[in-house]
């Protein structure tokens, strides 16, 4: 009897040792990327095509850049950041969260008026963009500028034109860029400030104008890697820099120098 119950016991310690290893493997073999919610397309296109070539399995967050930020900061275990703004980029260094060597701008894009696409009357150009507040007599959707790069930038569209004293009871803010775009949709609001990327993947909005690119500061993505760096999130660096991502980037509308 001693016997068998020494051969339950080692069989157990066996099946504990496999668990144990297959969960160790599992975690080697994939990396977390936390990305802006604007890139969500992207960067789940990208993780499709990098595990289907290195077979690393990418495990994506999507939120605002800021709400990303407060997160690592927290202490969320994290390999790569994606941010739509500069701004929150520096904050994670300046806390030494990121790794400063790896930060670098990975692309571009560009802030648009949207309508919902049942509107088919409207119609801004660049003269009469100068009575924007005049254009609509509804709500606007924007990202909240507290914490989405993509409201701050619309945010500056107003204030460089002057039209923020006729929007300011106007506005309804959205936790994240790709909500402003779902007000739009639909319908809640008449119109949306939001990246022409987003704007692009919809069916149900229409993009009335496309605003200059000195009325708000340059719009790029920034992407850096956590403080130790190591093979896969290495690999990942790599295949980010390859033609197969940027034309990711580009065929979902972001500007690629």
């Amino acid at each position: 009897m001693n016997f068998l119950l020494k051969i339950k016991f080692l069989y157990l310690l066996l099946f504990i040792l496999l668990i144990s290893c297959s969960s160790g493997d599992k975690s080697k073999n994939s990396i977390s990327v936390f990305a802006a919610a604007s890139v969500t397309n992207v960067m789940t296109e990208i993780a499709g095509e990098f595990k289907n070539e290195t077979g690393i399995r990418i495990q994506l967050n999507f939120a605002s850049s800021g709400i990303l930020a407060r997160q690592i900061e927290s202490g969320a275990g994290f390999d790569y950041y994606v941010s739509a703004s500069k701004e929150w980029m520096d904050y994670l260094d300046s806390m030494q969260l990121v790794n400063r060597n790896s930060i670098s701008s990975i692309a571009g894009n560009r802030m648009v008026a949207i309508v919902p696409i049942e509107n088919k009357e409207l119609f801004i150009d660049s003269v009469s963009i100068v009575n924007f507040p005049d254009l609509f007599k509804g709500r606007i959707s924007i990202g909240d500028p507290a914490h989405v790069p993509a409201g701050k930038y619309a945010q500056q569209i107003m204030s460089s034109n002057s039209w923020e004293v006729k929007l300011a009871k106007r506005i309804l803010p959205a936790k994240n860029v790709r909500d402003a775009l779902f007000m739009v949709e639909m319908g809640e609001v008449e119109m949306g400030m939001v990246y022409s990327s987003d704007a692009q993947k919809s069916k149900k909005v229409r993009t009335v104008y496309e605003f200059a690119v000195a009325d708000c500061d340059p719009i790029l993505y920034y992407g850096a890697g956590k403080i130790k760096s190591d093979e896969n999130l290495k690999a990942f660096l790599t295949f980010l820099e390859g033609d197969k991502a940027k034309l990711i980037w580009k065929r979902n509308g972001f500007k690629i120098n």
